[in-house]
């Protein structure tokens, strides 16, 4: 279980940094568009890695925000949060990836 948690952490590490390293996506306006275009072409594969990446983030924001929350796919379930964060960037073009993070974040349930 180690191993597995550890190589798909080094795989994710991996595709993220040659993500942003990526002349051409960092001079692109819209993170959201690069993100619809990464699941049509890449499919599973940037799935994957978009989802740890919000992982990440929501944890981090978990750990320096005044109320925390119970980030949990059990609770909303992994398909339905890459739905919202797909509907998200269909609907917002020109918007930030990382916006419907934040809008996933808040799907989760405060902690008590």
């Amino acid at each position: 279980m180690k191993t597995s948690m550890a190589l798909l952490c080094m795989v994710t590490w991996f595709l993220f940094s040659d993500f942003f390293n990526n002349q051409t996506r960092a001079n692109d306006a819209s993170t959201c568009m690069v993100f619809l275009e990464d699941i049509a072409t890449m499919g599973a594969l940037f799935e994957d890695a978009y989802m740890s990446f919000a992982m990440h983030q929501m944890e981090h924001q978990n750990r320096f925000s005044p109320t925390q929350r119970m980030i949990d796919f059990d609770l909303i379930g992994i398909q339905v949060a890459l739905e919202l964060l797909t509907n998200f960037c269909e609907q917002n073009p020109d918007r930030e990836f990382v916006e419907g993070v934040n809008l996933l974040y808040m799907q989760f349930p405060e902690v008590k």
